[in-house]
């Protein structure tokens, strides 16, 4: 869900309708937004493609996988259409609510500074459009904590391709600012800092959302700048999202939103894995 939010959900935070609203009022008021457009996020928002997840999680199937910040279940569900165990973890029982009507998930709330998981009880955490909402100084510890000693830490984030005209004109409708840019979150200063994860590995992967009229508007109502605007201010917004579909669009063809999905995988490292065993046992295998 989402420094780096390929939809303007980025720029402006320090760190999805995920995580825990650290910072100041804006900043909260944002990353606490995401709940009231559940169902826009989940119709409005692209999935992440299956290349990437395999790229972070392996080829294999069965393993125990935590989405942290799954809002309403994108990326949880692909991992679950791959044949891993999936728990997905929120703070937002709106967004739960949608993600539970997916096959395969378990689900809790719960939020990414305090995990409700035991030592050692996963194989990956995966986090999609989340991590730059969360507070790093207290998640990433609970993030190795949860971690098995050769789990993966793997972060998605879709990133629009705005060098295509009418994608940047969305966004900057969306973001306010003219520019209509996207800011591309660097997790790893962050990552490195802790001391808690190896080096990042980084790879990109292409694909393409389509969209009708109302999916981009729920795209558009699905973005946190646009969500926490004013009644007024946001369908003024919304009116010139549907003119910008009016000039792109040939109906009844949908319209193809490309995107690029960034991805970082890293391994705890041997102090986490030290940490860990001190600070409590390892849970089983299931």
């Amino acid at each position: 869900m989402t420094t780096n939010d390929p939809a303007g959900d980025s720029a402006a935070a320090p760190e999805n309708g995920a995580a825990n609203g650290a910072g100041n009022g804006a900043h909260a008021a944002r990353a606490t937004s995401f709940g009231a457009v559940a169902a826009a996020y989940d119709l409005g928002r692209p999935t992440f493609p299956v290349d990437a997840l395999i790229w972070i999680l392996g080829a294999g199937r069965g393993l125990q996988v935590l989405d942290l910040g799954a809002g309403t279940g994108k990326l949880a569900a692909v991992a679950a259409e791959l044949g891993h165990d999936v728990i997905a973890v929120d703070p937002s029982q709106e967004m739960l609510e949608v993600c539970r009507r997916r096959p395969g998930i378990d689900t809790m709330v719960g939020a990414a500074e305090s995990i409700p998981l035991a030592h050692a009880s996963v194989d990956a955490v995966i986090v999609g459009q989340a991590f730059h909402w969360f507070d790093h100084a207290r998640a990433l510890p609970e993030i190795a904590r949860v971690l098995r000693p050769n789990g993966v830490l793997g972060l998605l984030w879709n990133n629009p391709d705005t060098v295509v005209p009418w994608v940047r004109r969305i966004w900057q409708v969306m973001q306010g600012d003219g520019v209509g840019g996207t800011d591309r979150f660097d997790p790893v200063p962050i990552i490195d800092q802790s001391n808690l994860f190896t080096l990042l590995e980084s790879a990109r992967f292409r694909h393409w959302h389509d969209l009708n009229r109302q999916g981009l508007r729920q795209l558009a109502q699905s973005h946190s700048r646009v969500a926490v605007l004013k009644d007024t201010r946001r369908d003024q917004v919304l009116d010139q999202i549907d003119l910008i579909y009016e000039h792109t669009a040939r109906p009844p063809e949908a319209l193809r939103m490309p995107y690029f999905t960034d991805c970082f995988r890293a391994h705890p490292s041997e102090f986490a894995n030290y940490r860990r065993t001190v600070d409590g046992p390892v849970a089983p295998h299931l």
